[in-house]
């Protein structure tokens, strides 16, 4: 960092160790009046945030436990901006007092802050890195360091309970009656006779009991509110469902950002025209979707519910950003015809094998597929960069790659014992695929494609 071009009279005060910023390396420089964030690869300068722009610094920790200082800060155009700065691991939670001491510097410089104290964090993590975290546009893709591997085994770490006081020795005597006990039991089972089909026979002048009700379940059905059927509605390609409240983005080149509402989030990350439903009510959709690149083309992000669009915002500059505040009343519901998850729209081209064909993988690049009625958890990395997954049902991730190495780890989110499966595609041809059914249990991919 020795070309930050400081004015006559500005000093650093503080710099950093390498952050993480979109998945880019960066380091950050903080004087006396701004915060530089400088490319770790070329050491140039790429943004200068005044403390005087800046509305509000919160200092977390994301969903891999890494330390990280969220920035609202006001653009000279007067929009409103965001960025997650990530602080990757250092030994002994440097990384945790490196963050810290950057709060203080923002702090004295008259910023609103919320900080959290120090706290220990556990070392024995293994997770993957997320690819998608703050709102800087990229120059260029950059790789993010690996972290030292760890292993979490059942429910995490926060939720466990103390460990249990070591119980007093068992007596001999006690585990000899058990034992016996046990014996008794099995011999028992062995020796009495099972009855067969025909034990419940009438005797001689009684009348034949009625057979037995069938054992084979049978799913739960809600009674239609009308007796007239409804038929069952087929949707155009980028036609908005008309039950409950969807976000629809449109745009020929490539869109990032993501989703929110009552605590739930979803990344936005593609191409085209992509449906998303939002299971609330009632609330408020909130979220930001920016092009990721310098063409005119037209970014559209429209709000329906039921049916009906509620917003529609649009940006045609280069690289622009489209902010969510858009509060919806209770979800509509006109017809109570099933509606699939959406997938990205896919285009003619090659063709593709039964399997990509009938789950909706597009025929051209690589994806990973998960298919679970649950929910799941997990990240799915190529060649250094990773995306966080969090949802549930079957969705097809896209990873921007055309060969390499391919690694994903998906965790069950509940005790079930339903199937789920992993599957990796390239070019509309199943590469690999692996499947668990252990409650909480955990689905590792490790292919080259």
């Amino acid at each position: 960092m020795d070309n930050l071009n400081l004015d006559s009279g500005e000093s650093v005060i503080h710099t950093t160790q390498e952050l993480i910023i979109n998945g880019v390396g960066y380091e950050a420089a903080l004087t006396g009046s701004r915060l530089i964030l400088v490319d770790r690869d070329s050491g140039t300068p790429r943004v200068s945030i005044p403390f005087t722009s800046i509305g509000l610094a919160v200092a977390g920790t994301n969903r891999l436990r890494e330390p990280v200082i969220q920035l609202t800060y006001s653009t000279p155009d007067g929009s409103s901006r965001g960025i997650e700065l990530i602080f990757i691991y250092q030994d002994a939670h440097r990384n945790f007092q490196n963050r810290d001491t950057c709060m203080e510097v923002i702090r004295d410089r008259g910023v609103p802050v919320r900080l959290e104290p120090y706290r220990t964090i556990p070392s024995s993590v293994n997770r993957k890195e997320s690819m998608d975290a703050g709102t800087l546009e990229l120059d260029q893709p950059s790789g993010r360091p690996a972290v030292p591997e760890w292993t979490i085994y059942g429910i995490s770490q926060g939720s466990k309970n103390a460990l249990p006081e070591e119980p007093a020795p068992t007596s001999p005597i006690v585990t000899f009656i058990v034992v016996f006990l046990i014996a008794a039991i099995f011999i028992a089972a062995m020796i009495v006779p099972i009855p067969g089909p025909d034990a419940r026979q009438p005797a001689p002048g009684q009348a034949a009991p009625p057979p037995a009700a069938s054992m084979t379940p049978v799913p739960a059905t809600t009674p239609a509110p009308s007796a007239t059927p409804v038929p069952e509605v087929t949707l155009a390609p980028g036609a908005v469902p008309a039950n409950g409240i969807w976000v629809k983005i449109s745009c020929p080149g490539g869109y990032t950002g993501s989703l929110r509402a009552q605590g739930w989030n979803t990344d936005v990350n593609g191409s085209g025209t992509l449906l998303y439903q939002m299971p609330v009510s009632n609330t408020t959709i909130e979220g930001s979707i920016e092009k990721t690149g310098g063409s005119a083309e037209t970014l559209i992000v429209e709000v329906f519910n039921g049916g009906i669009p509620v917003s529609n915002s649009t940006t045609a500059k280069p690289y622009g950003l489209v902010e969510l505040h858009i509060p919806v009343g209770m979800a509509a519901v006109n017809t109570p015809a099933p509606v699939p998850a959406p997938v990205p729209a896919v285009t003619a081209g090659p063709t593709l094998d039964a399997s990509a064909a009938a789950s909706g993988v597009p025929p051209a690049g690589i994806f990973v597929r998960v298919v679970y009625p649950g929910q799941y958890s997990g990240s799915i990395s190529g060649n250094g960069l990773a995306r966080e997954v969090n949802s549930s049902g079957a969705r097809v991730y896209q990873v921007p790659l055309s060969s390499g190495t391919i690694d994903a780890y998906i965790e069950k989110g509940d005790a079930s014992v339903r199937d789920m499966t992993v599957q990796v595609y390239k070019d509309g041809t199943l590469v690999t695929s692996g499947s668990t059914s252990r409650p909480q249990g955990m689905v590792e991919i490790h292919t080259a494609v």
